[in-house]
Parts: C-alpha cells; structure tokens; sequence
C-alpha cells in the first residue's frame, strides 16, 4: 500500500534473544550468548575408528554466482508454505520476536561479559571479522545458530533455501553496497568463496521468502538478535527483499545493534536513501517500530550514550567490536600439550591434549585432526572453544595428531604430534578400523580455505554435527516490507595450563 513520505517504512528487523546461561547477582542481567567451557571433549577411539568417517568434517560446498543467470527467475522462488513455528519460550509483540524473559522486561543483557569469557581465545575485542553473503541458497537445519553447519534457530529443519530470486547483475550491485556499509570496519565480506569452517563468521542467506524460515507473519529479513556485541559470531541472518539496507541491518542485529529513527539510518525502518550506520548517537525507535520495552541489547547502548539516553551510536559499538579495517599480518601460534614430538602408549590407555593458541586479535578458530595410520579418523572444529581433548581406549596404531587455527586474513597455521600405541610394528587396522588414502590435508579431509575481501567481479580463493553441549537455540529479529582411564598420570600434570593461559590473556577494560 501506498504510505506517506514521513511514514515509517518497514524494511527489516526484528530482535531477539536466548535462554540465559549466567545471571548476574541481582537476578535481573544475564548473559546469553557467553558460553562457558564445561571440559574437555570426549572420544573414546574405538568408536570413533568404528564410525567410519562419522567424526570427518564434511567439505564446504562453495558457491557459484553464475548459476544466478542459468534458470529463468519464476523458477527460483519456493511455493509459499504454511507460516512457521518459533522455538518453545520465544513470544512474539508486535513486530518482534524474542524470548520471554527480555520481550517482557523481566531481564536485560548484561552490558559486561563474564571476565571467564573475556579470556577464552578468540572472544577479545577488537576482533576481525568475516561476513557471507550466500546468494545460491542450500539445505539448513534447525538449531543453535552456527553458520558453519549451515544451522540456524530460525531455519526449517532439512529445508532447501531457495537461489537468490535475481541476476549476477544484481547480486553484484547489492555486494558491493555491503562491503560500502562496512568498509570503515574489519570486516571482510565473502560472496564467491564461502570461508573455511575453522573461522568464526556471519552468514547471510540473500533471497527467498518470509516462509522459508520458521516465522510467523511476513518480514522483510530476520536475523537472531540480542547477541550484543557478537558474542557468538556465528550468526545466520535472512534479507527476503532486494534491498543492501536490508542485508546490512539483518547483519547488523546480529551484532547487538537495535532499531532507531532516522530515515538515513541503516538501522531504521523509515524509508530514506544513502543509508549509513550512524557515528553519533541516535534515537532508538521502540514502541513506535516494535513495542514497549523490546531493546534487547540496551544496556550496552547506555555505554556510549548515557544511562537513560534511549540512543544507539551504531559506529562506536560496531568500531568496538570490529576494530578499522588496518590488514592483520600477525599470524595466530599454535602449541600441542603436552609438547612431544612423540609419544608411547600402551593399547587402552588415554592421554589428554590442549591447545595453547594465541592471536592478535579475536575472532580466531580452531580445529583439530586426528589420523591414524594415514587415514583420517576425526576432524571438527572446536565450535565450543574448549581448546582440550580428552582420548580413551586407544587402539594399536600410529596416531598423528595436527592442531590448526586461522584468522580472518587468512592466515592458518599448525602443531603436530605423533602418538604410537602398542609398539613401533602397530598394525594399519584393529576393530572396525577405517582404511583408505593417506590424508593430504585437502578439502577432502574438510579443511578449506577462506579468502580475502572480494571486489564485485573479481575471484578469489576462498561435517560434523556441530552440535554445542549445551547450547541453546536463539531467537529472531523479525521485521516488515564420560570417565578417565588409563594414562591419567600423564594426564595430571597438564591440568590448569589452558585456564592460566586465558587468564594470562585476560584484557582489561
């Protein structure tokens, strides 16, 4: 329908939040989004070998624009399907869809991560960053947001996203008014490669329909919300219209940023032209855009515009977040404990390893590789952060184990050890044992490069379950228009070395 030049145009955007998994003392404040590590990860590797490749990360399947040119546009679009179901505990007021507890006012955010999470690698701020623009749609599941295993709370289980409805021209022009939108950041945006699975990123499916996710009334876009100050960083967020605005705000509210007034403004639903993230601070619009007390992150707001001030300065949180965009030349560094070369193991026992990782900025990941006898047997990325891994029952063989992190300039590096259980001449095969080609560290093996920035026409180089234990799925920002065996002597003397090294890392406000 036709509206009137000063009335608000709704584009996107809707927030949302999570169950909480630290509340502060006052009982009001939570933390939604930091997750705390529980322990090491549990293998018992005589399953894993009689699994068959069920612990080997699947290769990431890459992307291609031209497709976009290939069928005709009325054969891209999915049939309207019946309106979805949000996730039990999500209510929805008005235009917005979050949790009870932040929808009603019964908690806020809490403007400060635990300092636990604060020295868990990866999670410090200024942090690089990685956006994926997927015009070629996909299969996505439901669950805990992770873009990596194309999982997002929002999603219809095992349901095909649709190709983006619209030409490589096209696809093309809105890319290049993202990377616009976030060039003072440091923040890449990928659109012919999609980034590796070991490093943290933002995911936004281009295209499709309202239907296509599990919402319940029409939208221009959704994305997950209240992740104030991206403390998952591995979002899944929607732009359904042909609008850059749409995407960038979709992105945007999944890195803590709210709606305001201003048709100037990204972050607004007012209709306007040469839309920006705003440098000052700005009026939020909440009871005229989603309904009373639905900010989610608005004690974070408070940081940069003052107690009460019921103002968002999008630059100066998203600058916290992010950084500018000076090029990372620092690789992260890498360490297996305990540091051997090599170890000797008796059949049955267990050892645990740690990682000692370190970079100069967040945001970097990390994934570990476990083959024996040339062939590999686990290979996932540590989704959780746990940087520990805890081995039982190892069967006879020549175990190699590789540790890799990357950041987002591509930088990827690697530790290595070598475990020999049961002797120098130990068989290739035991139990259920997997046999094939030696691993080559390829893309079969799910370890794929990412790739730099991309310019509009220019290429680039660009599973597991990924399941959390524990983790919780997220909300939506909608809008309109197991027991220690054997070898734990040697497990011992390494406890504490992961947690001192966080707390060494700890920064300081």
């Amino acid at each position: 329908m036709a509206l009137k030049a000063d009335a608000i145009l709704l584009l996107c955007g809707v927030t949302a939040g999570l169950p909480a998994v630290a509340a502060a003392a006052d009982g009001e404040r939570y933390d939604p989004y930091a997750k705390m590590v529980t322990g090491a990860h549990h293998y018992d590797m005589r399953e894993v070998l009689q699994a068959g490749g069920k612990f080997v990360a699947e290769p990431v399947e890459q992307p291609d624009l031209s497709q976009l040119d290939a069928p005709p546009l009325s054969a891209r679009a999915s049939e309207p399907l019946a309106p979805g179901k949000l996730p039990e505990g999500w209510v929805q007021i008005g235009e917005v869809v979050q949790r009870r507890e932040i929808a009603e006012g019964l908690k806020q955010v809490d403007p400060k991560p635990l300092p636990a999470w604060e020295d868990i690698e990866g999670n410090q701020y200024p942090r690089k960053g990685t956006v994926f623009l997927n015009f070629n749609g996909g299969i996505l599941k439901s669950g805990a947001d992770n873009s990596a295993e194309s999982k997002s709370t929002l999603a219809r289980h095992n349901h095909k996203y649709p190709v983006f409805n619209g030409s490589e021209a096209t696809a093309l022009t809105l890319i290049q008014a993202v990377q616009q939108d976030l060039e003072s950041l440091g923040v890449r945006v990928l659109y012919l490669n999609r980034p590796s699975k070991t490093v943290p990123y933002t995911m936004a499916m281009i295209g499709g329909s309202w239907t296509d996710t599990n919402i319940g009334d029409p939208a221009g876009g959704v994305a997950p919300g209240t992740d104030c100050e991206d403390r998952d960083q591995r979002n899944v967020v929607y732009a359904f219209d042909s609008s850059s605005a749409t995407i960038s705000q979709e992105i945007a509210h999944a890195w803590g940023l709210d709606h305001t007034l201003g048709g100037d403004r990204i972050m607004s639903y007012q209709a306007g032209n040469n839309k920006h993230f705003g440098d000052n601070c700005q009026a939020l619009c909440e009871e005229q855009c989603q309904g009373p007390g639905t900010i989610g992150c608005r004690l974070i707001h408070e940081i940069y515009c003052g107690e009460d001030s019921e103002q968002q300065n999008d630059l100066a949180e998203l600058n916290k977040i992010f950084g500018t965009p000076e090029p990372d030349t620092e690789p992260p560094t890498v360490k297996l404990l305990p540091d051997s070369d090599l170890l000797e193991l008796e059949v049955g026992e267990s050892i645990e390893i740690k990682a000692d990782i370190h970079d100069n900025y967040g945001g970097v990941g990390w994934r570990i590789k476990v083959s024996r006898d040339g062939v590999v047997a686990l290979d996932e990325v540590d989704y959780d952060q746990v940087g520990a891994w805890y081995f039982t029952n190892l069967q006879a063989g020549v175990y190699e184990v590789v540790l890799e992190a990357e950041d987002h300039a591509e930088h990827v590096v690697q530790d290595q050890m070598k475990i020999v259980v049961g002797g120098a001449s130990a068989p290739t095969t035991t139990d259920g044992g997997s046999e094939g080609e030696a691993d080559t560290g390829d893309e079969t093996a799910g370890v794929d490069d990412g790739s730099d920035t991309e310019d509009p026409g220019s290429a680039s180089d660009g599973g597991t379950d990924g399941d959390s234990s524990g983790a919780t799925d997220k909300g939506g920002c909608e809008c309109r228009s197991s027991d220690q065996g054997a070898g734990g002597a040697l497990v011992l003397p390494l406890l504490g070395l992961w947690f001192g090294h966080r707390a060494r890392r700890r920064r300081t406000a």
